[in-house]
């Protein structure tokens, strides 16, 4: 036991035998030497081994038997908010030499003293989050508040509320500029907090960018890593990214029943008797509806995770089935007419076969400079763009192997990967690359081998 506890033990003792068992006069004179013995002996004996000495400004403000007694007596009964830094810096606790200093035996004594000697005079209650101290505010019932009200701030309906982390209440002494009003408590405790993230600087990044996606200013991104400029910005270059999060988060976890469309699905049915790209519908599609029941998380008002607890069937989908052809666009030529478009207006200048003792592969179309070029039939492209002696080219594949080229082109207007359907634009007649004018050269390809295109026309 120590002596500081002996004497608050003799002073209930003192306290309980006057108040429930009157002594007798002889007693209490007995009874009070007793206890200026033992309070001498106290002081003679600490004295004698030094005790310990606080000093503020290097001044002896207080001896203590203790130095666990006056650290714990500052770190928990006083806060100093952000001063405290600057305060701490002129507190030193040493052995104290013999005969110095007031000495003081009770934490009341201790805290009092301490309290004017540090300018904290006030009284309020700490909230402590993960026993650190994080704010003071003027008492328990405003700290009880404080709390209450950020949970009822994050509620939703027939929630459960938590909060994240530990979070009491201690009476504490502060000065009266660290003690905070329920407004300002309220707002430090939801962005208060601050988190240190690192990024890696990528190419293409600026001050501004960087800033941007971690949602602060430019001047604090600076100010959290000193001496950065715009001009020493490097790819690989690690920052700090200092961010305000809440002192207190609080997790709202409820059940919702939800009534939810299901799409319907699709089944596609091949038919020879349509050409690829033609479909009809055999069964139009229905959504179904089921009920969902979630476990839904909220995050300081903001949903993070939805879990499914259990899902009922009230009306199930129905499948849409389509028809879709499968006939070969070219795969024969009808007596009544071909299959493709014409893929501008003109008539055929050059026709397909030999010609100067080697294939021409397609048909020239004759069209002045600008004439509209259009897609002979549906399809994706697959090149759009210079291609030697065919000039600027456009290149549309329209499945089964069928192939349909559009050279000497003045102008592209589609691009690789498009989908285009039957007599989109696809350029304009020109004269790029090996030509003696404006025409359209256009030609069919099956699986890589030239055809006559006339015969499809």
């Amino acid at each position: 036991m120590t002596l500081s506890a002996c004497i608050d033990g003799i002073r209930q003792a003192v306290r309980r035998i006057l108040i429930e068992d009157p002594l007798t006069p002889t007693q209490v004179i007995c009874l009070v030497a007793i206890t200026v013995v033992v309070m001498t002996y106290g002081s003679l004996l600490t004295r004698a081994t030094g005790g310990w000495a606080l000093l503020v400004d290097d001044r002896v403000v207080v001896v203590c038997p203790s130095r666990e007694a006056l650290e714990t007596t500052i770190n928990e009964r006083f806060y100093f908010g952000e001063s405290a830094d600057d305060l701490l810096h002129r507190v030193t606790i040493r052995r104290a030499a013999f005969g110095e200093g007031p000495l003081l035996l009770s934490n009341q004594q201790l805290e009092d003293t301490l309290a004017r000697a540090l300018g904290a005079g006030g009284r309020g209650t700490a909230l402590v989050v993960n026993d650190e101290i994080k704010l003071v505010v003027a008492d328990r019932r405003t700290a009880q508040d404080l709390v209450e009200q950020l949970k009822s701030r994050y509620s939703v309906p027939g929630a459960e509320v938590r909060l994240l982390e530990k979070v009491s209440f201690a009476d504490v002494r502060a000065p009266a500029s660290a003690i905070l009003s329920f407004q300002e408590a309220f707002d430090f405790i939801r962005t208060g907090g601050r988190q240190l993230d690192r990024y890696t600087v990528r190419a293409g990044d600026t001050l501004w960018t960087i800033a941007a996606r971690a949602g602060m200013p430019v001047e604090e991104l600076q100010a959290a890593n000193p001496g950065l400029t715009p001009e020493r910005l490097q790819v690989g270059q690690e920052l700090n990214l200092s961010r305000a999060v809440p002192v207190i988060n609080v997790l709202a976890t409820a059940r919702r029943t939800e009534k939810r469309e299901v799409p319907f699905t699709e089944e596609r049915r091949r038919d020879n008797s349509m050409y690829r790209g033609q479909q009809r519908i055999i069964q139009p599609g229905k959504p179904g509806l089921e009920e969902v029941t979630y476990q839904v998380a909220y995050l300081n008002g903001r949903e993070v995770s939805r879990d499914v607890l259990d899902r009922r069937v009230i009306r199930k989908s129905q499948t849409r089935v389509v028809a879709v052809g499968s006939r070969m666009l070219l795969a024969s030529r009808s007596g009544t007419g071909g299959r493709l478009a014409w893929p501008t207006v003109g008539a055929i200048e050059s026709p397909f076969g030999p010609r100067w003792g080697r294939l021409h592969a397609g048909v020239d179309i004759a069209a002045g400079t600008g004439a509209p070029v259009r897609a002979a039939e549906s399809g994706r492209v697959t090149s759009a763009g210079w291609n030697g002696g065919y000039g600027l080219m456009v290149e549309v594949y329209h499945g089964d192997g069928v192939v349909t080229r559009y050279a000497h082109l003045s102008r592209i207007e589609v691009r690789v990967g498009q989908r285009v359907e039957r007599g989109q634009l696809l350029g304009r007649v020109g004269s790029t690359g090996s030509t003696t004018g404006p025409h359209l050269h256009f030609e069919v390809l099956v699986n890589g081998r030239p055809v006559n295109p006339a015969q499809f026309l």
